[in-house]
C-alpha cells in the first residue's frame, strides 16, 4: 500500500436522500472506482452509525490528495451524488478527523484518520 493511508472509522447517517429514511449507498474514490463495499450496496437508515474501523477500510493515496464521493443508488442504474470530500496528505498524524457529505438533500458524516 502507498503512504500516507486513509483509515475510515465511522459513517454517520444524519439525513438520508430518500424521504423514506433509508438509502442504498456506496463510497467511490477518484471518480467512479467503488471501494466500499467492494461489491454491491450498503443499506443504511437515518440515525445509523456504521463502524468502518472494524471493517478495516483503508484508502491508499496516490500522488496527491484523495477524493471520496458518497453515492445513493436507491434506483438501480441511477446513482445520485451525496457529496464529495478530500482526504489530504497533510492530515497525516493529526488524529481523528470528521468531514461531511452534503448533497441530494442528504447529510452524512465521515470520521477518519490519515496514517503516515
Amino acid at each position: 500500500m502507498s503512504f500516507p493511508l486513509g483509515k475510515l472509522l465511522e459513517l454517520d447517517v444524519n439525513k438520508t436522500q430518500s424521504p423514506g429514511g433509508q438509502d442504498k449507498v456506496v463510497l467511490t474514490r477518484d471518480g467512479d472506482f467503488q471501494f466500499f463495499p467492494s461489491a454491491g450496496l450498503i443499506t443504511v437508515r437515518q440515525g445509523d452509525e456504521l463502524d468502518l474501523e472494524s471493517e478495516d477500510v483503508f484508502v491508499p493515496f496516490g500522488d496527491g490528495d484523495v477524493e471520496l464521493t458518497l453515492k445513493a443508488v436507491n434506483q438501480p442504474g441511477h446513482p445520485i451524488s451525496l457529496g464529495s470530500i478530500f482526504l489530504r496528505r497533510d492530515e497525516a498524524n493529526v488524529g481523528e478527523l470528521s468531514k461531511r457529505f452534503e448533497g441530494g438533500g442528504a447529510l452524512y458524516g465521515l470520521k477518519y484518520k490519515v496514517l503516515p
